[in-house]
Formats: structure tokens, C-alpha cells, sequence
């Protein structure tokens, strides 16, 4: 029996056993009927923001008098709340429906065609879309032995070769795809920065700034007032955002995962410890442009203390290496983008990283902690300004940022 990691989560009533019938009616091999029917949460309180994530636990009877344990994924929106529809409202779920519907089968048939197996993404087995809500089922991952990485303690230099290569897969099944269909739906040509949410991103930057500096204070930066005194304002943030995420339809661009962190990548590993298979899960957050956002993305989340900085290049080598293999093997038909101009694309796109530092990267790198949510953090009361301060001032974060700011200053990173 599985562990519930989370026991403040409210399941839905419809996830209930009539759900799941057709599901398992169509998926299991001499299905007869359900006999134990369990959903628990799939994740613990601060492993996701964005959406419900609920692990159902099944136990089946076959026609042959056998009885089978099963376990799926179902992914939903969140409940109505002041968080949940600011969330709700970015399309993250149209998104994801599509990816798994059209894209992700594009890109693994493409490899297949060339004549190699490649997996990106897991499979799912349903795609619900009501007038309520969009839901997704997935098979469970951990029924195969995938497990994540501690977030806190990040990828070491195995996981991150694994998942640089995977993402360059990714990235160049989506570049041949726009070479031969033409352009993505709209809505990939959108991230959730918009002038229409910029109110929301601006009121949430202007009621976490106090919090923030008297955070850095606190931090053991050599000269914080240098620092604090390069801090945007949160239109000047914003503006920043907006402007890079403008695509440059000239130059080299791929559909980003988007939301490329350490939870949003699972492995399974050899008997002799080394890892076997990288997947990507949670594909809400597409976004066609430069492949420096993913880049940047997952570098500044995911890639352990002790080689976020000192392997910054040559992570972008290993990505570039496997890259230009998978576009020589699907044939594409462009100039193939030298080692020598991602790099000038990771400093020309380079605010990513401190876009990424100052947001992201203070949900993932905080514990557990059952109060963490979209609404807390989105509370202009006190209660929402504790929270806020406990996620600045946690000393993951703070060894993080006493790495990331010196690098992103003598990058030039820190100039409005």
C-alpha cells in the first residue's frame, strides 16, 4: 500500500470507480471488475504548484479468477481559489492536451522513422476535457521503477549529461516538425507573460519586494547593497520578461518544455546504479523560441551546487553535441546551429537566468511544507508575507542565490 504524502489534499468526488471503468476496460487484458478502489495524493505539499496530482491505487479481478494491483496518474486543475484561477486562467492544461495528443506522437514517430527508439514522455491513456475542467491519466511511472531526484540536493553530472541529451532529443523532434508542417498553434507562440497578466505578475513582484531585500540582507553576500540596489522594480521586471520572450523567428528555435526543473524529470537506473532511462513529465508550459529558456530553466533549478557555475559551459556543450546528432539523423534540412552561437544565444537570452532565480527557483528549492500553495503565496496579508519570507530566507535558496548573483554580475546579467 502506498504512502499518502500528502493528507491535506481534497480529492475529487469524480474520480471515483466509474472514472476509471472505461480506462480499465480498454487497457487491461481480461478485465472483469474493480475491487478495491484507492485515490491518494501523488506528490507531497510544495512538489506542485499548477495543478492536482492524484495517484489511484486499483485492484482488478480478471476473468480468469486472478485479481491484479494497477496504479495511474491522474492529473487535474485546481479548485476554484484566487491562486488556482490566476493559474487556471495561463492555459497551461489546452496546452499539455495537446502536447500529448499531437506532439509528443509526432516526435517519437519521427525517431522511430529514423529508425531508433526514443521515449520522451509517458504514456497517457486519457485526455478528458469537460466544460469544468481538463484531465489527464497517465500510467504510473513508479510501477517501472522511476523515481526524481532529491530537488533540494539537485542533478549531479550523470543526471544532468541524461537529461541535456533528452532535452536535445526533445528540441530536435520539435524544430523538424515546424520544418515540415510549418508554424505550432498559437498558443505556443505565448508564454504566461502577457500584458494581460501583467497586472498579476506586477502586484505579486510589488508584494514580495520587502520580504525579498530584507531577505538578501540576511543572505552573507559580499557588498548586498551592491545587489539590492541592482534589483528591478517589478514593471522593470516585468518589461524584462516580456522582451525575452520575444521570438526571433531568424534565428534557432525549438519548443521549449518550458517548466524543465528536476520534479518535471523522472529516471529509472541499471542494477549497477547508473541511470537507464530519463523521461519528461508535465508538459503544460510549451513555448516556441530560443532553446536558452529550457536551458537557463534547468540549469538554475536543477544542476547541483557544486556544478551549477563551474560546468555552466560545458553543459551547453553536451546539449549541443547531442542536438546536432538528432538533427543530422532526422534530416533537417536548415543550418544546424554551431557550439559557438548557443553560446551567444545563452547571453543574448541571458535575463532568463535571473528571471528563473527570482521566481522558480524559490518554490523549488523550498521543503516540504503544507502551507506552501498558489494562494499563500498569492495572500497580500501577513500570513502571505511570513510565507514569502520563510521561501527567501530558506538556506537552499540562500546558498543557491550567494552562487547565482556573482555569475549573473560578471555576465552582465544584472543590467536593466
Amino acid at each position: 500500500m502506498s504512502v499518502n504524502p500528502n493528507e491535506h489534499l481534497t480529492i475529487p468526488k469524480w474520480v471515483n470507480e466509474d472514472y476509471f471503468l472505461p480506462i480499465l476496460e480498454k487497457n487491461v487484458n481480461g478485465f472483469d471488475k474493480i475491487v478495491s478502489f484507492t485515490p491518494i495524493a501523488a506528490t507531497a505539499p510544495g512538489e506542485n504548484y499548477t495543478s492536482v496530482m492524484i495517484r489511484v491505487l486499483i485492484e482488478v479481478l480478471l476473468k480468469d479468477g486472478s485479481t491484479q494491483e494497477l496504479s495511474y496518474i491522474l492529473k487535474t486543475m485546481l479548485e476554484a481559489s484566487e491562486g488556482a484561477d490566476a493559474i487556471n486562467a495561463m492555459g497551461l492544461f489546452p496546452k499539455e492536451k495537446q502536447m500529448y495528443e499531437v506532439h509528443i506522437p509526432q516526435f517519437v514517430q519521427l525517431y522511430k522513422e529514423a529508425g531508433v527508439d526514443i521515449e520522451l514522455a509517458p504514456k497517457c491513456l486519457l485526455v478528458d476535457h469537460t466544460a469544468e475542467a481538463i484531465s489527464l491519466v497517465f500510467e504510473d511511472l513508479s510501477r517501472q521503477k522511476f523515481v526524481n531526484c532529491d530537488r533540494l540536493r539537485g542533478f549531479d553530472m550523470e543526471h544532468m549529461h541524461c537529461v541535456l541529451r533528452k532535452l536535445a532529443e526533445l528540441h530536435a523532434a520539435s524544430v523538424v516538425v515546424h520544418d515540415l508542417y510549418g508554424p505550432y498553434d498559437e498558443q505556443y507562440n505565448k508564454s504566461m507573460y502577457t500584458e494581460e497578466t501583467r497586472p498579476l505578475f506586477e502586484k505579486m513582484g510589488e508584494m514580495r519586494q520587502a520580504q525579498y531585500i530584507s531577505a538578501m540582507r540576511q543572505w552573507g553576500l559580499e557588498d548586498a547593497e551592491k545587489y539590492i540596489q541592482k534589483l528591478w522594480t517589478s514593471s522593470e521586471f516585468f518589461d524584462m520578461t516580456l522582451q525575452v520572450n520575444v521570438v526571433d523567428e531568424s534565428e534557432f528555435n525549438v519548443l521549449n518544455h518550458g517548466d524543465c526543473w528536476s520534479n518535471n524529470i523522472m529516471f529509472n537506473y541499471k542494477d549497477n546504479g547508473e541511470v537507464d532511462r530519463t523521461i519528461f513529465v508535465d508538459l503544460q508550459i510549451g513555448k516556441w523560441g530560443s532553446p536558452a529558456q529550457d536551458l537557463w530553466y534547468l540549469i538554475c533549478t536543477s544542476a547541483s551546487l557544486d556544478i551549477k557555475v563551474k560546468e555552466f559551459d560545458h553543459f551547453i556543450q553536451i546539449y549541443h553535441e547531442r542536438l546536432a546528432e538528432c538533427l543530422k539523423l532526422l534530416n533537417y534540412s536548415k543550418k544546424i546551429p554551431l557550439l559557438r552561437d548557443l553560446h551567444i544565444m545563452m547571453l543574448k537570452y541571458g535575463f532568463w537566468g535571473p528571471l528563473t532565480s527570482n521566481t522558480v527557483l524559490t518554490a523549488t528549492l523550498m521543503p516540504s511544507d503544507k502551507d506552501l500553495n498558489v494562494s499563500t503565496m498569492m495572500d497580500p496579508g501577513p500570513k502571505g508575507d511570513a510565507m514569502r519570507l520563510k521561501t527567501f530566507s530558506n538556506i537552499y535558496y540562500v546558498e543557491a542565490m550567494r552562487l547565482l548573483l556573482p555569475f549573473f554580475e560578471v555576465k552582465g546579467l544584472l543590467e536593466v
